[in-house]
């Protein structure tokens, strides 16, 4: 190694640390560079990782040897350094152990601080053997950095003394020290949300991470005293094929860490958007006409990540068999085929998928029947995962094989443990080949948060709640839909499909459709049942589509849907499944705004389809209608109809009548009817029933009102998802904006909502001139995404165009678009702003100044001023 000639050099300058801590610096690049050139010439990551190890090594003793006596002290390694391995960044964890309580810390002060000086990032602890003996106890991270603990200089009897601290019987017994990893396990999992398809991974933290296989070395090490994990094929622990898989993992994960370090130039243990792509380009992958190469990386990444979920899983039962039950077995006879042993199930002799191939799918049915059931043994997950290739098609083809797979879906509790379970055994992509195709499929966006088949599970985990009552507070009108609900599993059948055609060529619902319909019928579900799933696969983004696109308040989109729907059963399944869709692409996806229109469009669908209501057919008549309902309201309120009616007059046709609720109307009304003409009235409603805060702005006409209001709610940081204007007769104009903070949530401090009112009265009162909007400075997981602008208009009427924008959600986007609208004299009538991750798909109705519909040629001027706006 060239840089070991920078030894000598550097001993030469410890006696000035000044010196010492550049001519440190400068070595430890020129290793770095060393060790870069050797990764890019093919180098191992494991083996550089080590060589680091070494390395460091040889540097410490220097210093310590500059610094200490040998006597009293010694230099020991701990954590990842412990291990020997150590990437480009990664902290140097010490343990200086004393003999006696150590008071002067001057000498160990110099020696960390040089180490830092030379750019370690340094984690230490200065104890004696007792001190350890005693932190260890207190505390299950200090024992296990204890368990790993390697001598690098100094008294190595010292050493030798903390090595005994893990022979007592009284420290961390094997029993305690498994628990404590578990739990500890547990924890760190649930931070992630139980899933290793994150959509920002950490590659040290995230189930199936680095973490996992850690934990397994750790528990082997302390049982078993094994000094690695190939140790445990020795000892007939783990089979050679598990072992291989664990290793690659390790090696990938590891490579992973390795080029992220690198890239970055620190410690860095997280897959960010922008890192995904570099390091991609890394492992040499490349786009094709299917896949985006950062895709078919991170589909690599997953698959490695499942591996270690699995086989963390399958040893740590294993484990547990060993640790705890070896001694007391009692076991229960279920039938010929299965038993229980200390409330895990298990298969009573080694060959039984061999005989009874049906018994691979019988296994979880047995599991959902019997809640005292605590998991599944180990050997039982081992043998099913070597059994796989037993479910051919021969086996798919089975009558009684197609009965239990349908059978387990129809189970009235354990449908989603067992779907994960079958997921995570290889068992659901073996039965369905399709499924395989979706199997750690990524979507390099922000919406789709996990990969298609965890995405597809989380599904059905949202459907199965529905049902639950202890769970009815989350979702309570999920709840009581699902309770009309007669056949569940019809339900669970259309989530299980409805992305899997996901990643093909062509629209993904209808080829899910297409593959829904040929598996129902091969499995024998009745003609209606059939039609039923594949219809909810067929349609499973309508509902979505209309409700945060569509203006619900028009007559016509509520028949147009209902026409789709057909029936209330059709719709119950569509809403439930919809719900549950959109809660499980994404955690920051569902908010209580998404919650009041999919309410709105689920009861005004269900109205529709009621024959016995008589539903207004059109705008006039459904304005009339809500003109009386909110009379009867306003009188109750003491309002006559004398005191309001010149408000009513004043507005231009039935738009403000059609479009708001009674109630709305009332309370709008008992706001306004005192206003005199020219006067300016703000009002700001913290949280409305709609889930939303409401703004509500009356003031003198002023045309392009809605860039100035969006520009200055744009620079408070607040997420505008809806936006009404209506025009009276006296050339007053009344807005109502609906908006959320940049968490989604709607803003109920009284303090935040008057600076907001305060800054909107000084923006409207002054109305200074609005200035073309800046560059800023893109949100960092937006930027790393490629979403071409698509401008859509569709002519309404007459008088009325809808246009449709679609494209990256970036700072100040709606002041952009009403920029643009002030431009081409555009008047905005009614906005449904929808984000879909990095997305932006925003429906505006729109007319010219004197309330036309858009001609065509205003329409490509319009387009093109949107697109030097919005791309600029």
């Amino acid at each position: 190694m060239h840089t070991q000639s920078d030894l000598p050099n550097f001993i030469n300058a410890l006696k000035q640390p000044d010196i010492a801590a550049k001519v440190g610096r400068d070595m430890l690049q020129r290793f770095s560079a060393h060790q870069f050139n050797q990764f890019d010439q093919g180098t191992a990551v494991s083996e550089l990782i080590k060589e680091r190890s070494v390395f460091i090594d040889q540097i410490l003793k220097k210093i310590w040897h500059h610094s200490f006596d040998a006597e009293n002290f010694a230099l020991v390694a701990v954590g990842g350094y412990g291990r020997g391995e150590l990437h480009p960044h990664s902290d140097i964890d010490l343990l200086i152990l004393c003999k006696t309580s150590f008071s002067d810390s001057d000498k160990i002060s110099h020696f960390i601080t040089l180490l830092w000086d030379m750019g370690f990032e340094v984690g230490h602890a200065i104890r004696t053997v007792e001190e350890c003996h005693q932190a260890g106890l207190e505390d299950i991270t200090t024992a296990t950095n204890l368990l790993e603990a390697r001598w690098i200089t100094g008294n190595y009897e010292l050493f030798e003394a903390l090595q005994t601290i893990w022979k007592s019987d009284s420290f961390w017994p094997s029993q305690a020290f498994f628990e404590a990893k578990l739990s500890e396990q547990e924890q760190r999992h649930k931070r992630f949300h139980d899933t290793v398809y994150q959509l920002e991974p950490n590659i040290k933290e995230s189930p199936g991470g680095l973490r996992d296989i850690q934990t397994i070395f750790w528990v082997a090490k302390r049982h078993f005293n094994a000094t690695s994990i190939h140790q445990l094929v020795q000892k007939q622990f783990i089979t050679p094929d598990e072992y291989r898989e664990l290793d690659a993992a390790y090696k990938f994960l590891s490579r992973v860490r390795f080029i992220l370090h690198r890239l970055k130039n620190r410690r860095e243990d997280r897959l960010l958007f922008d890192n995904q792509q570099q390091v991609a380009e890394t492992f040499n992958y490349q786009d094709t006409s299917e896949k985006l190469a950062v895709e078919q990386f991170m589909n690599s990444y997953y698959r490695n990540l499942r591996a270690v979920v699995k086989l963390n899983e399958i040893l740590l039962q294993h484990f547990y068999e060993e640790i705890f039950t070896q001694q007391s077995q009692k076991i229960t006879k279920i039938n010929q085929r299965f038993q229980l042993v200390n409330q895990y199930l298990d298969i009573r002799t080694e060959h039984v998928f061999q005989q009874f191939p049906s018994a691979l799918l019988e296994l979880f049915i047995i599991v959902e029947n019997d809640p005292s059931i605590a998991g599944i043994r180990a050997r039982t997950i081992r043998l099913l995962r070597e059994n796989l290739h037993l479910i051919d098609e021969s086996f798919r083809n089975d009558p009684i094989n197609k009965a239990l797979f349908i059978e387990i879906f129809r189970q009235p509790k354990g449908v989603n443990a067992s779907l994960k379970r079958m997921h995570s055994y290889g068992i659901l992509e073996a039965y369905i080949p399709a499924f395989h195709k979706i199997s750690g499929l990524m979507q390099f966006n922000i919406f789709h948060a996990y990969t298609v088949d965890e995405h597809t599970i989380l599904v059905i985990r949202y459907l199965r709640r529905f049902f639950i009552k202890e769970y009815a507070f989350e979702f309570p009108t999920a709840h009581q839909v699902a309770r009309s609900i007669c056949k569940p599993e019809i339900l669970f059948l259309a989530g299980l499909f409805h992305d899997i055609a996901k990643g093909r060529n062509g629209a993904h619902e209808v080829l899910g459709a297409d593959d829904a319909l040929q598996f129902c019928k091969a499995h024998n579900l009745s003609d209606n049942d059939t039609k039923l799933v594949a219809w909810l696969v067929r349609h499973h983004l309508e509902f979505s589509s209309v409700a945060q696109r569509k203006d619900l308040s028009d007559p016509n989109v509520i028949l147009e849907f209902s026409r789709l729907v057909g029936d209330q059963n059709r719709l119950n399944y569509l809403y439930l499944l919809t719900v549950a869709d959109v809660c499980s692409t994404s955690d920051d996806v569902w908010n209580d705004w998404k919650n009041a229109l999919f309410l709105e469009l689920f009861n005004e669908t269900s109205n529709a389809l009621d024959k016995a209501l008589e539903i207004p057919k059109d705008k006039t008549k459904k304005a009339l209608l809500h003109q009386e309902k909110a009379r009867e309201i306003l009188a109750k309120n003491a309002l006559n109809a004398s005191d309001y009616q010149a408000l009513w007059n004043s507005f231009k046709k039935t738009e403000f009548f059609n479009r708001q609720t009674p109630l709305e109307i009332s309370r709008i009304t008992q706001q306004l009817y005192q206003t005199p003409l020219e006067e300016m009235v703000i009002s700001i409603t913290g949280k409305t029933h709609r889930g939303a805060s409401e703004l509500m702005i009356y003031m003198p006409n002023r045309d392009f009102l809605f860039a100035q209001i969006t520009q200055t709610l744009d620079n408070l940081n607040l997420n505008i998802v809806e936006a009404k204007v209506y025009s009276t007769r006296e050339n007053m104009t009344l807005v109502l904006v609906y908006f959320l903070d940049r968490d989604q949530v709607a803003i109920e401090d009284p303090e935040l909502l008057n600076q907001i009112k305060l800054k909107l009265e000084h923006n409207l009162v002054d109305h200074p001139p609005i200035k073309p909007m800046v560059n800023h400075t893109k949100e960092r997981r937006i930027r790393h995404f490629k979403t071409p602008t698509q401008v859509q208009f569709q002519d309404l009427s007459k008088k009325l165009t809808e246009i449709t924008i679609v494209t990256k959600d970036i700072p100040g986007l709606l002041s952009r678009v009403g920029q643009a609208f002030r431009d081409c004299e555009i008047r905005m009538h009614d906005a449904k702003i929808n984000t879909v991750g990095e997305k932006a798909e925003d429906t505006f109705l729109i007319s010219t100044t004197h309330n036309e519909a858009i001609p065509i040629e205003r329409q490509q001027q319009l387009t093109q001023i949107l697109m030097t706006y919005i791309e600029s």
